[in-house]
């Protein structure tokens, strides 16, 4: 009995493994942060993309290369197509773009509003895709 008690002694102090031990421990949770933050500054990315492709549209109708008084049939063909046009993170027909009309104290504006289905790189990290969204009210008025 002393003998497999001083063996399990002995082991017990024994130190060689414990850097592998607390690496691993630490390893899995430090990596989940990168990934993360890798992941969310790509969703980032992608939000200032669309934002991006939304100010070039808008200018287009305030600079006059859409006409104000379009239709809204031909504006929304316009507008979407100039979005389209200026999307580079992802695939462009996945865009979701309405336009429509509102005013807003006596001044008409044209509502641009873009969608876009934003899925991650990382498997279970969310299982569905979330959507990236904003709008644009450009004065046409």
């Amino acid at each position: 009995m002393t003998l497999s008690f001083r063996i399990l002694h002995r082991a017990w102090r024994n130190q060689s493994g414990a850097t592998a031990v607390e690496f691993a421990i630490v390893c899995l949770p430090l990596l989940l942060l990168i990934l993360g933050v890798i992941e969310f500054g790509r969703a980032f990315y992608v939000r200032n993309e669309l934002s991006y492709a939304a100010d070039f549209a808008a200018r287009q109708v305030l600079i006059g290369q859409i006409a104000r008084d379009a239709p809204d049939s031909e504006a929304q063909t316009k507008l979407a197509s100039a979005v389209r046009d200026n999307f580079g993170s992802g695939d462009p027909d996945l865009l979701q773009i309405a336009v429509s009309k509102q005013t807003v104290d006596g001044i008409d504006f044209r509502v641009l509003s873009i969608s876009y289905p934003f899925r991650f790189f990382i498997p279970g990290l969310a299982e569905a895709p979330f959507s990236l969204a904003l709008s644009r009210r450009i004065p046409i008025g």
